[in-house]
């Protein structure tokens, strides 16, 4: 019995996946060097860079609290808007659903917060617990002291304006995304 064998195909050309004209060596090279001049003003990776630097140390600064900056920050949030259900604690940090569920826990576990069901058992309430309120009024006198001496490098009133005009920002945005939602619920 004679095998068959498919027919073979020929290797189609490799097409470029974008519409942008392929550029020459010299053409790319000009390109690239002149987007790396620029990349110190890139605002996403100078507000990276300052994050780093400004949480490494606060961080530091808030050794002998045994917190990091990042927990006493949602402590702060917590404590400011207590009692406070989770999704409303997203708004208020700009931290999403999952990083937050897993911070809460950490928290609570380490005896910072207590979470409780709200009227609508679908909501979880949290708190500061008596032993996180001792551990955040401990805290104060080591942040206030970073304050300080971050207040000597870092133009704070700046940084507040900053993060205002940020939470402006992702309001616009997710009130935007909501309005395009609703639209598209529409159709």
């Amino acid at each position: 019995m004679a095998v068959t064998r498919a027919p073979t195909r020929r290797a189609k050309a490799a097409t470029p996946r974008s519409a942008a004209p392929a550029l020459p060596p010299d053409g790319e090279a000009a390109r690239l060097a002149a987007y790396a001049a620029r990349g110190p003003d890139c605002a996403f990776a100078n507000v990276r860079v300052l994050g780093r630097v400004v949480g490494a140390f606060y961080d530091e600064m808030l050794k002998p609290a045994e917190l990091r900056a990042s927990q006493l920050a949602l402590l702060w949030a917590i404590l400011a808007c207590e009692p406070v259900d989770q999704k409303s604690l997203e708004q208020v940090t700009q931290t999403d659903q999952t990083t937050l569920s897993r911070t809460v826990e950490t928290l609570r576990a380490d005896g910072l917060v207590v979470v409780t069901p709200g009227t609508d058992r679908r909501v979880r309430l949290i708190r500061l617990s008596p032993r996180g309120r001792r551990v955040f009024l401990r805290a104060m006198p080591y942040w206030e002291a970073a304050q300080r001496e971050a207040a000597q490098w870092l133009p704070l009133r700046e940084v507040r304006s900053l993060a205002r005009a940020a939470h402006r920002f992702a309001r616009r945005r997710a009130d935007a995304a909501e309005e395009g939602g609703t639209r598209k619920d529409r159709a």
